[in-house]
């Protein structure tokens, strides 16, 4: 836990010039938002550092960090609601409705509400539907509530469902789950003031979910550990005889991210490879899963698990590729990709909501010959190659860097 005296906000000042009133606000997450770790907390960080910029913030956490941490950071005060015991032990604040529920001891909420009326927010955020139960809570406390949907959960989870008939569909137990999950997200949208989603794509979503009648704002996803990406832009290793490596990042216990990783290196890398006369891949992420055993022993594949440095990644790759099928999420591994200066290649459905142009920002395809074709064309042009790597990072610090993402999350609130 850590804990600070902060001293009185500083004004800040909108879009048009107009200043506006210090604002405390409470951010209320399942994970410590510090330090980030995994997608979901990286959004809620860069939201609780654009937070700040409006006066002090109060991020709380369901569950404490692995480990004791520090943050150097006046405005921001962190605290987590029960330890690790209690989370086990405590009786739970609510029966798990859905496998995406976060377990809530009773007591979190306790220290939830003492700290709430303590610290006395403006506006208090909430991280999705998996804390649900506690939106009936937190109403008297501020003037504004807003639920932070990291993904429009019901539309992700119908998504990843097996593909059976449609008599065994309906009445499957993940359709169930979906319903459960719409059955929420509607209950949630009537119990708050706004909305904020990761995407155009996702207020669509929410709108027909709604029946038209939720509106939300959208606050991207921004590059993660953008102040660990160094100014200029470096120089990529050299490509021996135009031989690639290739890089995909991501949490490899997670089914869409699994598919990927093993389409890119059973079904793409062989094909750039005779196009090239060879090329490497490395898959690098958290957690991975067994099943990436036999990939991992594969010609020209190195599997990294649990990488301490994704700089040094980042460093000697010349290109991502990102082929997925299902699933939604952050789309971090492609911003930071693009802010190192990484060409992405990548199926529509990887970059989806981030608004990135084909044959401009990125190239987009969607078999395994076109995937491979884009990235073997990119790695034969050296010239176009260093152009799309200034270009990828042109757009990436301009429309999804850390003022992007205060811009949106102060036109939202102020």
């Amino acid at each position: 836990m850590h804990a600070t005296t902060n001293p009185p906000a500083t004004t800040s000042t909108a879009d048009n010039n107009r200043p506006v009133r210090p604002r405390r606000s409470l951010l209320i997450a399942s994970d410590a938002v510090w330090p980030p770790v995994s997608g979901g907390d990286l959004r809620n960080w860069q939201n609780v550092q654009a937070l700040a910029g409006l006066g002090d913030v109060l991020a709380t956490s369901v569950h404490a960090p692995a480990a004791p941490t520090t943050l150097d950071d006046d405005r921001i005060t962190t605290l987590a609601l029960a330890n690790a015991a209690e989370a086990a032990t405590s009786p739970r604040l609510a029966k798990r409705r859905t496998p995406i529920d976060t377990r809530i001891p009773q007591v979190a909420l306790s220290r939830l509400l003492a700290a709430a009326r303590d610290f006395k927010p403006d506006a208090i955020i909430v991280e999705g539907i998996p804390l649900f139960p506690l939106l009936e809570h937190l109403r008297p406390l501020a003037s504004t509530i807003v639920l932070d949907m990291h993904n429009i959960e019901s539309d992700l989870f119908r998504q990843m469902m097996p593909k059976t008939g449609w008599l065994g569909g309906l009445f499957s137990k993940k359709a169930r789950h979906v319903r459960r999950m719409r059955d929420i997200e509607l209950q949630s949208l009537r119990m708050v003031d706004k909305v904020w989603v990761c995407s155009e794509q996702d207020r669509d979503r929410l709108r027909d979910l709604s029946g038209g009648r939720a509106l939300a704002d959208v606050v991207p996803n921004g590059v993660p550990r953008f102040d660990l990406i160094p100014e200029q832009l470096a120089d990529q290793p050299a490509m021996a005889t135009g031989q690639p490596t290739l890089l995909f990042i991501g949490h490899l216990n997670y089914p869409p991210n699994l598919e990927a990783a093993r389409r890119l290196a059973t079904q793409i890398l062989p094909r750039l490879h005779a196009a090239l006369g060879g090329a490497r891949l490395v898959i690098a992420g958290r957690n991975p899963h067994r099943s990436l055993g036999d990939v991992a022993a594969l010609p020209n594949v190195e599997l990294i698990a649990n990488p301490d440095d994704l700089a040094e990644l980042y460093r000697r790759a010349h290109l991502a590729v990102v082929p997925l099928v299902s699933g939604g999420g952050t789309r971090l591994k492609i911003l930071e990709a693009m802010a190192w200066g990484l060409p992405v290649v990548a199926t529509r459905l990887a970059a989806e909501g981030l608004g990135l142009v084909d044959g401009v920002d990125i190239d987009f395809a969607e078999t395994d010959d076109d995937l491979a074709a884009r990235a073997a064309a990119l790695c034969t042009d050296t010239d176009w190659l260093q152009a799309r790597r200034l270009r990828a990072r042109e757009t990436v610090t301009q429309r999804f860097g850390p003022k992007a993402i205060a811009a949106a999350v102060r036109s939202s609130l102020a």
